[in-house]
């Protein structure tokens, strides 16, 4: 379909090195198939959306594995789950043997729940997303991961920059599917892709799934919670346009993360010296996804947006999240915002402490806007903050923020 390469070539190896099984999970059309023919490209596949490999698993596992005593992908491994039980008897027959087994799974909540109940300690497991910045400019990924993860940030200039904002413009409007990105040229296949893969996400995915679930409630849901995307998620005004229980909304947010399509950024709430917001954000992953709800045609349309500030935001956000997940760097994310209003955009915590991250689509930062990262960073005696914006250069705009502009991301 494409030949972008994934940064998940680099990395996912070392983990099929480890692993009896690598579970790749993410929305359909992320690029998963691809990604695991290539990984594997000797590997026996098996497609189990096809009815002819879906019967020959389920009907005689064993033999399948008899067969074929190598490599292995299985793809959408979520229509049939007992193949994980299957899976569990043959990795234990040799637990030495490590990276036979690929596995992709999409669209299904219930999946997790039977990886961990049948391959948990036997896989590793990894979320693919849409492509990263790098991946759709073809170039190498950004080293501000890795620089961040070594405590490195004194060598914050010798990055380089991947692209220019103009680039990174058009990839916030088109997003992040690997073939609407090939195709961007083409505004009708772009128009047309998307809605059917929304129709295909609630017609098919969710009416299988949920068979019991309102689809015209949910459809109604899932672009309300685009044009949400950035807020403070406020169930109660999700359950009255919807007139639905706040517990159904809470229900709904949890499909549409578990099928992948939505990310929730939980507050951060280890500040005991301030009231905080305790309600998460969150953001349809992909922002073409998020335009196309908000019926945003041209790069014009985005900036003059009244969203244009809360989609960047989650652009940039989710970019960052890609480039620490595809490095394979433990890390976790927040958002943090007090009761009067201060708020930081986003704040990572992982093995390398804490870093204080504020969003910006402006080229120019004033002091004032820094204003809450600083106290936050003398609060909690941090060694620094990063200010992302559209800026040309890197530079510290003052002894512990450095300004880092996006296309060096």
């Amino acid at each position: 379909m494409h030949t972008l390469k994934r940064n998940y070539q680099q990395t996912i190896p070392s983990l099929l090195e480890l692993f009896p099984a690598v579970v790749l999970l993410g929305a359909r059309q992320v690029g998963k198939s691809t990604l695991v023919k290539s990984l594997l490209p000797k590997a026996k596949y098996f497609d189990l959306e096809k009815e002819q490999d879906y019967n020959r698993i389920e009907h005689a596992p064993e033999l399948v594995f008899n067969e074929f005593p190598n490599e292995i992908i299985f793809d959408e491994a979520q229509r049939l789950p007992k193949l994980f039980q299957y899976l569990r008897v043959e990795i234990d027959k040799n637990r030495e043997k490590n990276g036979r087994f690929l596995i992709t799974g999409s669209s299904s909540p219930e999946l997790l729940k039977h990886i961990n109940e049948s391959l948990a300690g036997r896989c590793a497991i990894v979320q693919v997303n849409g492509l990263a910045w790098n991946e759709a400019a073809k170039k190498p990924m950004s080293t501000i991961y890795q620089m961040i993860a070594n405590k490195n940030i004194k060598q914050l200039h010798h990055l380089n920059a991947n692209q220019e904002y103009i680039d990174l413009l058009q990839y916030c409007l088109i997003g992040a599917y690997p073939e609407v990105y090939v195709k961007k040229e083409h505004q009708l296949f772009i128009e047309q892709w998307r809605e059917s893969y929304v129709q295909s996400y609630i017609e098919r995915d969710i009416r299988s799934l949920f068979p019991n679930l309102n689809i015209n409630t949910y459809r109604r849901f899932v672009k309300m919670s685009a044009l949400a995307t950035g807020e403070i998620l406020n169930y109660s005004n999700f359950s009255r346009s919807l007139d639905i229980s706040q517990p159904s909304i809470k229900h709904y947010f949890d499909i549409l993360e578990g099928t992948f399509i939505w990310r929730t950024i939980p507050a951060y709430d280890k500040n005991l010296k301030k009231r905080m917001i305790k309600m998460p954000k969150g953001y349809i992953k992909d922002t073409g996804l998020v335009n196309h709800f908000m019926n945003i045609a041209s790069s014009d349309d985005l900036i003059s947006h009244p969203k244009f500030g809360h989609i960047w935001e989650c652009f940039v956000i989710e970019q960052i999240i890609k480039g620490f997940k595809e490095s394979l760097i433990k890390c976790d994310f927040y958002h943090y915002r007090t009761s009067n209003h201060s708020e930081i955009d986003l704040i990572l915590e992982g093995n390398f402490g804490i870093v204080p991250i504020e969003i910006k689509s402006s080229t120019v930062t004033s002091k004032k806007q820094l204003r809450t990262m600083e106290n936050f960073i003398k609060e909690n005696d941090l060694d620094y903050g990063l200010l992302i914006n559209n800026a040309e250069e890197i530079y510290p705009l003052s002894e512990k923020i450095y300004q880092i502009p996006a296309k060096f991301l």
